[in-house]
């Protein structure tokens, strides 16, 4: 599989959000396109007299579906009244890849929503690959689905998987609480920007103890908190209660971009594209990415 490349001045251009929950999904995706697509410097220019105004007015006309630079995508009227069951080719190609040449009306990014992604035919989903990778910049991309193994593998590759809603996290994170490396790791990440690197290697050799599953689901669920504050502030949604000032820091300091990065590391690392690669190898990777650009 070709490596996703990103660019380095943007965010990643492809999230899929997981839950099995359609309306924690519709929540999670319109508050991250309400951050992304408020973002603006010149929101004066605008005739709003602050940023907060203006956030305000993109969270509006997002929540109604009125917003140009947020495009929904979802299950087409049928002619004789209803809906139809799954996204067809012919939608990918004319709501999607016929319009993400065409650059945001409003400001930096345009976001594609797309709603039941894992009902996208295999046909759709074969069309869809190509823009998933090589998208414009300025276009972002979030897949929502309740079922992912319904989507390819190649789809799934070039993707940042974000969970929305329970998925026995809680169960998770107290049997984590019991391996003192993973204690440390939370704490570590935080103040990561201040370790020297004899500091990173040892700590890459104490969680190269720990099992590869347990290491990259405790990263992901950090991910997904980070995430989670960074777009919506409110520290009540995050899992890993223990560690929300941890959180709080990290999803303030740390840009869209980056943590798209970090998904993509995860990604790549439990796919098996290392198989040759040391665990500890793979972690000072990860702690490098985040020490110099974090």
């Amino acid at each position: 599989m070709k490596e996703i490349k990103i660019s380095s001045n943007r965010i990643h251009n492809a999230y899929l959000l997981l839950g099995q929950e359609e309306e924690d999904l519709v929540n999670m995706a319109n508050r991250f396109a309400i951050t992304l697509l408020s973002e603006e410097k010149h929101f004066q220019e605008k005739g709003f007299a602050t940023k907060e105004q203006y956030r305000e007015n993109v969270a509006l006309r997002v929540e109604k579906g009125e917003h140009p630079d947020c495009i929904v995508v979802d299950f087409q009227e049928k002619a004789g009244g209803g809906k139809k069951s799954s996204i067809s080719i012919e939608q990918i190609r004319t709501e999607v890849k016929g319009t993400a040449d065409i650059s945001p009306k409003e400001g930096e990014y345009k976001l594609y929503l797309i709603k039941h992604s894992d009902t996208m035919t295999v046909e759709a989903q074969n069309a869809i690959l190509k823009t998933l990778e090589e998208a414009p910049d300025f276009v972002v991309i979030l897949l929502l689905a309740q079922n992912e193994t319904k989507l390819l593998d190649t789809v799934l590759s070039r993707v940042v998987k974000v969970f929305a809603g329970e998925m026995d996290i809680e169960k998770r994170l107290r049997f984590f609480s019991q391996n003192p490396a993973l204690v440390k790791l939370l704490p570590f990440l935080r103040e990561l920007s201040f370790k020297k690197q004899q500091e990173m290697q040892e700590f890459a050799e104490e969680l190269s103890t720990v099992p590869a599953e347990d290491l990259f689901c405790f990263l992901d669920i950090i991910l997904r908190d980070v995430l989670c504050y960074k777009c919506t502030g409110n520290p009540a949604l995050l899992y890993e209660k223990e560690g929300i000032p941890c959180l709080a820091e990290m999803g303030q300091r740390y840009s869209f971009r980056l943590l798209g990065k970090w998904g993509e590391y995860l990604e790549r690392y439990k796919r098996g594209k290392t198989y040759n690669v040391q665990i500890s190898l793979q972690i000072m990777d990860l702690f490098f990415l985040l020490h110099e650009e974090g």
